[in-house]
């Protein structure tokens, strides 16, 4: 859903021009720093959203044409793929014709061999240790990747599974010439993809410039040229968006909404399959106790916070997905505001008189919304129970690479907001195997039935079958309450006047091809 306001007489950002026309697309992003161009790219969702999937395509892509309902799988330079019935390990997967990379060379199956090694193969010669890490949740399926023929590739899973088409959502593919020319070091000085932009120039910590790939095999972009600014204080991106100094604010503050509208910006909204929780540490007490951890849930008045902190851009979270998802339980716990209630669990836990939890939140970042001021009413919310939370707030990559890493000693919860588009990401955040560095789940929740629940969903080739599965595990993981779940993101965004062609899918992810800026 979009909310479309009148018109405002601050000036577009869109300046330049490159082949044939266009503008240029000016984003103000939440990241402190400019997403890396290597593949896959850092700052999370957004890094993705606004550079890997600008400078590169998937095997398989998101179908982002249509914001009435979730985004589904579409073709990328995979234009078919299927799973052997016999074995159901052996995937074939054809990929698409007379794709080139932005240096000129073919996109074949050699290309696809190729950049699987990167990222799986450590004897590889351009085997990346920093590109494997970041890959590692996304092959993990995976036991081996074959050429068939120039047009075809085999992927083998290590078991059967049925997720490895979401997998192949994140994994990004760099020209083998171009690796080769420069190395792993220096490539992402000067990166090469197939994607509808291609890079342009890069001045650290201000701006990322990438230029319209007039030859993209999806068709050409709108626009002439993307300009990236790291831009994580709220206010400051509602100044440049309110200056004409930038045409897109993601997330611009709540409070700034109203003021946009009247000023003719576009505000958009859609629900989109994410969840801004706290992460808890269910290995040790008093966090493995179920009761406390309910007990957490019930404190927070979620729409207090809605109100007052987001104006409206969110919705409460009981779970994972929201109300009306395929995955969503109707049986489980709400997990509706009730003090009383939180304070008799404590009680019945052996806390009668509260506790004390160390909580690690990152101070910006792709789909933290409003860090700074969510945690703090949290805080707030959870000292009304006896809960005192020491709150340490650290940058967002340093965040990420502390999640990924597990809990540092002395931290109870970790505040990360994350996607659940893909049944595969439940595999990485709720699987007991799941643990750092084999996976997202660094608090060590382990239910041996939701284990069960998420093998038997990778068995299950049927999709209606399987989200009724998912749907049972999402029953349980909701009552054992392994995170603090907080909100639903709507994913606000604001445009100015010259913007248009926005399609706002539900998704973390856009597609910037469709969208135009006046010159």
């Amino acid at each position: 859903m979009t909310a479309a306001c009148a018109n405002d007489p601050a000036s577009s950002g869109a300046s330049g021009e490159s082949g044939g026309g266009g503008g240029r697309l000016t984003i103000a992003m939440t990241a402190a720093n400019l997403p890396g161009t290597d593949t896959p790219p850092t700052e999370g969702g957004e890094g993705f959203r606004f550079v890997g999937y600008q400078l590169y395509d998937p095997l398989v892509s998101w179908d982002l044409a249509d914001e009435s309902k979730l985004a589904t799988l579409a073709p990328g330079l995979a234009e078919s793929w299927k799973v052997d019935p016999a074995d159901q390990v052996t995937w074939t997967l054809e990929l698409r014709h007379g794709v080139t990379f932005h240096d000129g060379t073919p996109w074949n199956a050699d290309a696809a061999v190729f950049a699987f090694d990167r990222v799986m193969d450590p004897a590889f010669e351009f085997y990346s240790k920093e590109s494997a890490a970041a890959s590692a949740s996304y092959v993990s399926y995976i036991a081996d990747v074959t050429k068939v023929d120039d047009d075809t590739i085999a992927i083998r899973t290590k078991t059967p599974n049925s997720l490895l088409p979401y997998a192949l959502t994140s994994v990004l593919f760099p020209s083998p010439t171009a690796v080769k020319e420069r190395g792993n070091q220096a490539y992402a000085d000067a990166p090469v993809g197939t994607g509808p932009f291609k890079f342009g120039s890069r001045v650290e910590r201000q701006s990322l410039l990438l230029q319209r790939n007039p030859d993209y095999w999806g068709g050409a972009a709108k626009v002439a040229e993307l300009e990236l600014l790291p831009v994580p204080e709220p206010s400051a991106r509602l100044a440049a968006l309110l200056s004409g100094s930038v045409d897109w604010a993601e997330v611009p503050p709540p409070d700034g909404l109203e003021q946009l509208k009247k000023a003719d910006f576009t505000v958009h909204q859609n629900f989109i399959p994410f969840v801004w929780p706290w992460v808890l540490d269910v290995s040790k007490k008093p966090f493995n106790d179920v009761r406390v951890r309910q007990a957490l849930n019930l404190a927070i008045d979620k729409d207090a916070m809605i109100k007052n902190i987001l104006a409206g851009t969110a919705s409460p979270a009981t779970g994972p997905v929201y109300e009306g998802h395929p995955w969503y339980p109707e049986d489980a716990p709400k997990y509706s505001y009730d003090p009383a209630r939180a304070r008799a669990l404590l009680a019945e836990a052996g806390y009668p008189n509260g506790l004390s939890m160390k909580v690690m939140a990152p101070t910006s970042g792709s789909g933290n919304m409003l860090p700074l001021p969510m945690n703090e009413f949290v805080q707030q919310q959870l000292a009304a129970i006896g809960v005192k939370v020491d709150l340490e707030l650290i940058e967002w990559n340093t965040m990420r690479s502390t999640y990924r890493a597990g809990f540092p000693a002395g931290t109870d919860a970790l505040q990360y907001a994350w996607t659940v588009s893909t049944p595969d990401w439940l595999t990485r955040f709720y699987a007991s195997t799941s643990t750092p560095p084999a996976g997202l789940n660094p608090g060590k929740y382990a239910n041996p039935k939701v284990d069960a629940l998420l093998a038997q969903a990778q068995r299950t080739f049927d999709e209606k079958e399987r989200d009724a599965v998912l749907k049972q595990a999402m029953s349980l993981i909701q009552s054992d309450a392994p995170w603090v779940f907080v909100v639903h993101d709507l994913n606000s965004r604001a445009t100015a006047k010259g913007v248009s062609g926005l399609v706002m899918a539900q998704s973390s992810y856009v597609d910037l091809t469709t969208v135009s800026v006046d010159e």
